[in-house]
């Protein structure tokens, strides 16, 4: 038998966990550490004879795991993350699994649900990434000791065709920035394509992270924000960088708009959802599929076809996972296939 505690909020509850000869498992929230420790005598003298009422963990319905985990999640992940899980989870994986208990969620139970998520048109990623958030769930449900199963974990995901990132080539580059000229979004597409940096990243800058003397931006986190996994880079601004956001800087004081942020209208941060602005300029460019995101992919891919090592574009990027640096490889092979062909006797 064993007693823990475990935070939520800024409170903690206190458990009593026990695993009984015939290898079920137990835990029940008792209150207080005392309370605990008057529990924990009471069960070794009356669990012989099965006079307290005991929860078996494995009969934790799923609906009981999804309200603490979301309360898990709500102090653990960025809103943006938050949000986004909890809307899977309402829409589409608690009206599928509901009231039923952990132990009976199998691996054919899982197929059920791909199988039903097929049928509703949803998309291969976006069931994958359901699934990801159920096994989530599920594990820490063992962490918790509430279960000692992962049914994901034995269910394959759906195959998703290969497909490499939209980037902007040269000339669509320059059309963009001219349609964006006199737009308030000029230094911030700017500073998209000449640093590949995240929509969360360019939004949450602040002038305190960019350094023009040094030509230095720095991604760092936040009271209220913090980077992807929690890291800090610096990246080195390009000329044409330094020289168009010190001209930024000038604008914003000499129109009295001000602001800690980088990227301000009107001295108020620049906000994203689907942004009209943005979208009008890409079809004013002629790019009517071009994203903000677009522009984290541009970079990226002119690095690796100027012939800079993926380790670097990596590094560059953000990237916690070289796997994710590698869909750019293709792009270093057709560019070094474009050079031979430059040769005078290559077409014989």
């Amino acid at each position: 038998m064993s007693v823990y505690r475990r935070k939520y909020g800024s409170k903690y509850k206190w458990y009593v966990y026990l695993v009984l000869p015939d290898r079920d498992r137990y835990r029940r929230v008792v209150g207080t550490k005392k309370q605990v420790e008057q529990v924990e005598r009471k069960i070794q003298a009356e669990i012989a004879e099965d006079k307290w009422e005991i929860r078996r963990s494995e009969d934790i319905p799923f609906s009981d795991l999804v309200g603490e985990y979301l309360e898990y999640i709500k102090a653990n992940n960025a809103a943006s993350t938050a949000k986004i899980r909890k809307y899977r989870i309402e829409s589409h994986l608690l009206p599928f699994f509901g009231n039923i208990p952990l132990s009976q969620i199998t691996p054919q139970m899982v197929d059920k649900y791909k199988a039903s998520r097929v049928k509703e048109s949803a998309s291969s990623n976006t069931i994958n990434r359901e699934l990801a958030n159920l096994s989530h769930m599920l594990n820490l449900a063992i962490r918790w000791r509430y279960t000692n199963r992962n049914a994901v974990s034995n269910v394959d995901k759906m195959k998703v065709p290969e497909k490499h990132p939209r980037f902007l080539e040269q000339d669509e580059i320059g059309r963009l920035i001219e349609a964006a000229r006199d737009s308030h979004l000029y230094p911030l597409i700017v500073a998209a394509i000449h640093t590949g940096m995240r929509k969360s990243e360019l939004l949450n800058l602040k002038w305190s992270d960019v350094k023009l003397s040094r030509a230095t931006v720095t991604i760092q986190a936040k009271e209220d924000w913090h980077t992807k996994n929690y890291r800090s880079r610096t990246l080195q601004m390009t000329p044409v960088l330094q020289r168009v956001l010190a001209e930024h800087k000038k604008m914003q004081k000499r129109f009295g708009f001000e602001s800690d942020y980088v990227f301000s209208y009107q001295g108020r941060k620049v906000k994203w959802g689907n942004d009209i602005t943005f979208n009008r300029l890409a079809r004013e460019a002629g790019l009517s599929d071009a994203t903000l995101h677009t522009l984290r992919h541009t970079f990226a891919s002119q690095l690796v076809m100027a012939g800079v090592p993926l380790r670097d574009v990596q590094e560059l990027m953000g990237h916690r996972s070289f796997e994710t640096t590698l869909q750019y490889a293709h792009l270093s092979e057709n560019h070094i296939r474009q050079q031979v062909m430059k040769l005078p006797f290559a077409n014989g």
